[in-house]
């Protein structure tokens, strides 16, 4: 089994509780920079946005704060994931459905023996090691150790009333900004020029640290032929837990016959043409596709819809690169990804209106108001903004 990195929250963290607008309640702690700044309300709308879309009675735990990070990347989340079994996940995803259409209609992974089976149609030898060809793995019914379990985030255990095993009060999750980039804190007269929109950005990076990951990323940096880990795997991918809960959508018509006479398949490999779909692979819903790999798909990494050319809304706020002067904006498929892995919506994913950043903005910002003194998110900030990558239109997460 790989490590497996818990985020523990630290005594000395200072508590931003964001206003509880439902059942669910996100849990911000300040690791740095963030108390008394604009990123502190900032921070309190995303979260708030959040947890007026969710009906679950689960309380989140994330660590806030900023960073340097690499050249091109505006934020990186990083997730407490635990090992879950899939039949547990299947079960209590139906035993906690609401009566949204999503979760009337859903059709979740066939199981036998309890899990089911990643097969490969050939190895790859790297470094002198033979690993399964990661570019053929598909999921099928079946009862090998890996595919009994999910490496599921524990923020989508605790919406589906699981047991994560880890110390109350333990992060799910930590949000990180670079702190190489200017934000723009209030989106309702536009985002400013050479500045990033705060409010899409961390909501994005909230949305991976509540469970919009995926597994193909961890194939896509150890078990292929590129990357800065590519071949160090060393171990057959069937021993030891992969996947995540949204993995368990993810599709395509399955080009290369990973599953002879098969059509469409849940495809888990890295590279091709992915969608998410509730109806098992039968339709892309709103026509979207996945990201597939940075190192060995198209660019980016899998834990993201398809990146959209230019600056457009496209797929919704979980798309992988975000633009000067942008307003992000949150999508009816955004919502469905969450609606499918267990968490419950207060709303329709199917008929909801895409949701800018600036409208987020004014339904919040009365309830998390400014901090009456606010500085710079970091002292060092003005000394590293130098070095922002003005030579690209958009930037990039990284999860």
């Amino acid at each position: 089994m790989r490590f497996k990195n818990i985020l523990a929250s630290g005594a000395a963290a200072f508590l931003i509780a964001s206003v509880p607008a439902s059942a669910t309640t996100i849990n911000l702690i300040d690791l740095g920079g963030v108390k008394g700044s604009q990123a502190e309300q900032g921070f309190k709308i995303a979260a708030s946005y959040w947890g007026s879309m969710f009906t679950n009675n689960a309380v989140i735990n994330l660590g806030v704060g900023f960073a340097p990070l690499a050249t091109g990347i505006i934020g990186s989340t990083g997730s407490t994931r635990v090992d879950y079994g899939v039949a547990q996940w299947e079960s209590q995803v139906n035993a906690t459905k609401s009566g949204s259409t999503i979760d009337k209609n859903i059709v979740l992974p066939s199981l036998n023996n309890g899990g089911a089976s990643f097969i490969t149609n050939g190895t790859t030898t790297t470094n002198g090691k033979t690993n399964d060809d990661a570019s053929k793995l598909a999921y099928n019914p079946g009862a090998t150790a890996s595919s009994q379990t999910l490496y599921m985030n524990t923020s989508v255990v605790k919406a589906i009333g699981g047991d994560t095993g880890l110390a109350a009060g333990t992060r799910d999750g930590n949000v990180t900004f670079s702190s190489n980039f200017n934000f723009d804190f209030n989106p309702t007269d536009g985002i400013s020029d050479n500045t990033f929109d705060f409010i899409g950005v961390a909501i994005h990076e909230i949305g991976h640290a509540l469970g919009f990951v995926s597994g193909v990323d961890f194939l896509d940096v150890y078990a292929l032929g590129k990357g800065p880990s590519a071949g160090t795997l060393g171990y057959s991918l069937n021993d030891t837990s992969i996947y995540s809960a949204l993995d368990m959508f993810r599709y395509s018509t399955d080009p290369t016959n990973v599953v002879l006479g098969t059509k469409p398949v849940l495809d888990l490999s890295v590279g091709g043409t992915k969608y998410f779909s509730v109806d098992g692979g039968k339709t892309a819903l709103f026509n979207n596709t996945f990201s597939t790999g940075r190192y060995n798909g198209d660019g980016q990494q899998a834990s993201h819809w398809k990146d959209t050319p230019g600056c457009a809304v496209g797929n919704g706020i979980m798309d992988p690169t975000f633009c000067y002067s942008q307003t992000g904006a949150v999508t009816g498929l955004d919502l469905a990804a969450f609606d499918a892995m267990g968490w419950n919506l207060s709303v329709d994913a199917l008929s909801y209106k895409t949701t800018s950043t600036a409208q987020i903005y004014s339904m919040f910002a009365a309830s998390v108001p400014e901090p009456a003194t606010w500085g710079m998110m970091l002292v060092g900030f003005g000394l590293v903004g130098g070095t922002m990558r003005r030579r690209a239109p958009k930037v990039r997460y990284a999860v």
